[in-house]
């Protein structure tokens, strides 16, 4: 049966050792000056503007180019939850008003937030490839692609995915594609294939070269 394409962004599950993801993150800030909204599954880097909270600031991987394709960075994971804004995370406090449960969960542009991300530089992540992931490529380095058309500001959905396209061995390129995911809604290799994915450009790790 043929893939269905549903860009999702970046999935966290399991460690390099085999070990499952089980939910831990850590929190940091996205500030007020970002002009790119952030979503669950978004890739993030770290931003130069200035922390209000003493967190570190990032932002997401489809802000740090002009790009909307091809975009490349030194990531530090992916966004696996957005702190309620009722709640200040620093100071444990949490502002009048009720919580509206049933909101999108991102992080609007210009809004100041907290997001929880999956930073641990072992983590294989879940992800759907454009085109077709070859058999032959797997073990190979892949871009990140961003489609703004398909992150949805109702639903809170990521437009991230990994980019097919001539894979190389390059430890530049901020992907490394481990293999495939084993289930049974997932042909391949064909179109639309989700693949697992290691970061090979960490920031707080060392680089991955391709075999």
């Amino acid at each position: 049966m043929a893939n269905t394409s549903r860009v999702s962004g970046f999935k966290p599950v399991k460690h390099f050792t085999g070990a499952p993801y089980n939910g831990q993150a850590n929190i940091y800030e996205v500030s007020v000056s970002e002009t790119v909204p952030v979503f669950v599954g978004d890739l993030v880097v770290r931003s130069t503007n200035a922390s209000t909270s003493g967190l570190v600031t990032v932002k997401s991987l489809s802000a740090a180019t002009t790009a909307n394709d091809v975009v490349a960075g030194v990531v530090i994971g992916a966004v696996v939850g957005v702190v309620n804004p009722k709640l200040d995370p620093v100071d444990g406090k949490m502002t009048a008003g009720s919580i509206a449960l049933d909101t999108p969960q991102y992080v609007p542009a210009a809004t100041k937030a907290y997001v929880l991300v999956a930073d641990s530089p072992d983590l294989i992540f879940e992800a759907q490839a454009t085109g077709s992931y070859a058999l032959a490529d797997i073990g190979l380095n892949a871009d990140v692609g961003c489609l703004a058309s398909s992150a949805s500001t109702s639903t809170g959905t990521s437009g991230m995915y990994v980019n097919a396209t001539a894979p190389t061995a390059s430890a530049s390129r901020p992907l490394h594609v481990v293999g495939y995911v084993k289930r049974v809604d997932n042909e391949a290799p064909g179109a639309y294939n989700k693949v697992l994915v290691q970061l090979t450009t960490h920031a707080q790790g060392n680089a991955i070269v391709g075999v």
